[in-house]
């Protein structure tokens, strides 16, 4: 059997968990209280241009199961402003393929949920932070970070509060959020990508810092999955493939876990 037969035999006998929320005008977007995404009727089948249906969709481009460009919140070099690295210009159509696909590790955060105090507007008081400790004690037990690495924090956020609207409204930003410390110490470990099933990379008390520390490094960091839990901690395959927008700095997709 020729190697793309066997990649065939492969992709065929593995089981597809899909991780990625529903998007739609009645979802919440990013943020859930801002722009909401829209959907116009363009034509219908018969008036005015012919037998089709088509729709003109409106939405921010950090809604949704999405991936950050590192863009997003690094400037170019030439700007000169704080926080410019070499990696500010490198938007979503610039993503490197090879990383967007890789070994998924999913690392659970819902000890740091449940032990947090609740909010009296938000789910919780602020966002639990993912510290290096944390990772390096998780890794004690179930082995260390690779590279090549995508690694997922699974907090079960949008499994719970993921909801159409109005209830949606409450899809706030208090889940976990990993620090510069253990964003870099991932780096070191050659992970490249990461990914989250709450709104963002960052806490509600502090969105810039994670961003800063992961996409100034050129890292991607992949939001609002989710069913993260019907992966394994190891031995699922991660798929995140985003819309090839030219210019932008966030990627609307489809992701995928592939367990064999």
């Amino acid at each position: 059997m020729s190697a793309s037969g066997q990649l065939w035999k492969v992709l065929q006998e593995a089981r597809i968990v899909d991780l990625s929320v529903t998007t739609g005008p009645d979802m919440p977007c990013s943020p859930p209280e801002g722009q909401r995404m829209a959907q116009y009727l363009f034509n219908t089948y018969t008036d005015p241009r012919g037998m089709f249906l088509e729709y003109v969709q409106i939405h921010d481009d950090h809604t949704g199961t999405h991936i950050d460009a590192p863009s997003h919140f690094t400037p170019a070099l030439e700007t000169g402003l704080p926080h410019a690295t070499e990696h500010g210009s490198i938007t979503i159509e610039q993503l490197d393929l090879k990383r967007l696909i890789g070994p998924a590790v999913v690392v659970d955060v819902r000890p740091l949920v449940e032990a947090a105090p609740k909010g009296e507007k938000t789910h919780l008081a602020q966002s639990p932070w993912i510290t290096r400790d944390y990772l390096e004690s998780w890794a004690q037990d179930n082995g260390a970070f690779q590279p090549g690495e995508i690694v997922l924090f699974r907090s079960d956020w949008s499994d719970r509060h993921y909801k159409p609207l109005p209830e949606g409204f409450a899809y706030d930003r208090s889940h976990p959020a990993p620090t510069a410390e253990a964003i870099e110490y991932l780096f070191d470990k050659g992970v490249r990508h990461i990914g989250i099933d709450g709104r963002g990379i960052g806490a509600m008390q502090d969105d810039n810092t994670p961003h800063w520390a992961a996409l100034g490094r050129g890292m991607y960091a992949t939001e609002n999955l989710t069913n993260l839990g019907e992966l394994p901690v190891r031995g699922a395959v991660f798929i995140f493939l985003p819309h090839k927008f030219k210019g932008a700095t966030g990627g609307m997709g489809r992701a995928i876990g592939l367990i064999g």
